[in-house]
């Protein structure tokens, strides 16, 4: 499936590249055991399926291919690469929650 992830997601045009070896790594991490990271100084334990990384890649790259202010080739100019996107839970922003329709709540004093 990172395969699939790899060509989904939009690459940055300018010279410097993603690191494909970490961006496997930080991929296998997400997807099986969970990866611990902090978020706006909040712990996290990150975890996704696959398939919801690949759909989150497709969506982003829609979003920076859609954006009409600017060329598709002036917004992928800016793109982190892969591993960095993965690496700070960027991808989060673009995984679609499957919503529950009973929410509990567990108040512990």
């Amino acid at each position: 499936m990172f395969d699939q992830f790899w060509q989904a997601y939009p690459h940055c045009t300018r010279p410097r590249r993603s690191k494909m070896e970490v961006a496997r790594a930080i991929f296998q991490q997400i997807t099986t055991t969970g990866r611990k990271t902090v978020v706006d100084g909040v712990p996290l334990h990150v975890r996704a399926t696959p398939e919801q990384l690949v759909a989150a890649a497709k969506a982003y790259a829609e979003d920076i291919d859609g954006d009409y202010e600017v060329s598709t080739s002036e917004a992928r100019k800016y793109v982190p690469g892969a591993h960095v996107w993965l690496n700070q839970s960027r991808h989060s922003e673009w995984i679609e929650e499957e919503e529950t329709e009973e929410v509990k709540i567990r108040i512990v004093k």
